[in-house]
């Protein structure tokens, strides 16, 4: 997100450029006109949300939502900046509730304060701050993919590198993905339901004896245990958390560690 800030008379001078909304400018056109956009501005400020601020403002943390987490963040460039009027895209069509809430941040109570959907379509100097904000968004993608030395492409679900990118690295590198991301979270269902799957395939090639028992030991996923690879032809299944357990192809129950943890699988087994 940007804010940009330029004295009145030199507007004209955005005019000049033909700045316009930057999803309407090529990669190369935007890359052009940030250099002399700064050039005619007074000042500006770039807020850069990491993915894990978006994912908590989906999941409501703190009260948040996408919209409010991005009145938060334009507040905080109104109140570095503190313009004398103020013309703000806003995410929302509800403009009054919008209003309302990006005011109780806002701490120059004096500032005019313009606020339009798609502000970015009419007014030169919301568009010149949208190429900025594009064109440092664009950057940051090149210095991540330096950083891990792998072209991902542009970052967006309509490049087939992303695509690609995401389905092979999205554990790899989890920290670059929004968690609440639909693509991401569409691939996260996939491997979830092959666990499922894979779970199922399992269970039906053990003894009736022992059907029952696993059952009961599938509860402790929630506890943090998760099945791991058997250790002897004599083993059934074998659980790894606070205690490690063992499920011997006899029926036998064999649970090892602390008496306090095993207290706690008992208690959620109940008697097997």
């Amino acid at each position: 997100m940007c804010g940009l800030v330029i004295k009145e008379e030199d507007e004209k001078k955005l005019i000049k450029l033909e700045v316009k909304d930057s999803k309407l400018l090529t990669k190369k056109q935007r890359e052009f006109l940030f250099g002399r956009i700064k050039a005619v501005s007074h000042k500006y400020e770039v807020a850069i949300i990491e993915p894990e601020e978006i994912d908590k403002a989906v999941n409501n943390h703190d009260g948040l939502n996408l919209n409010r987490l991005e009145a938060n963040k334009t507040a905080e460039i109104l109140n570095l900046l503190n313009p004398d009027k103020a013309i703000i895209d806003a995410p929302s069509n509800n403009i009054k509730s919008y209003r309302q809430y990006l005011a109780r941040f806002v701490k120059n109570k004096n500032m005019g304060i313009i606020l339009e959907h798609k502000a970015d379509l009419n007014y030169p100097i919301v568009s010149a701050a949208s190429i900025i904000a594009k064109v440092t968004r664009d950057n940051e993608i090149e210095r991540i993919k330096k950083e891990i030395k792998i072209d991902f492409g542009s970052g967006y679900m309509t490049d087939p590198k992303t695509l690609k990118f995401l389905e092979k690295y999205y554990e790899e590198y989890e920290h670059l993905f929004r968690k609440s991301w639909m693509p991401y979270k569409d691939i996260m269902g996939k491997k979830f339901q092959s666990k499922l799957e894979d779970f199922s395939k399992f269970i039906e090639k053990v003894g009736d004896k022992n059907k029952g028992i696993i059952e009961k030991l599938k509860m402790l996923e929630d506890f943090g245990y998760k099945f791991v690879p058997t250790s002897t032809e004599h083993e059934h299944v074998r659980m790894k958390g606070p205690c490690t357990i063992t499920l011997y192809k006899n029926g036998k129950l064999l649970i090892q560690g602390k008496d306090e943890h095993k207290k706690a699988i008992e208690s959620v087994l109940g008697k097997i």
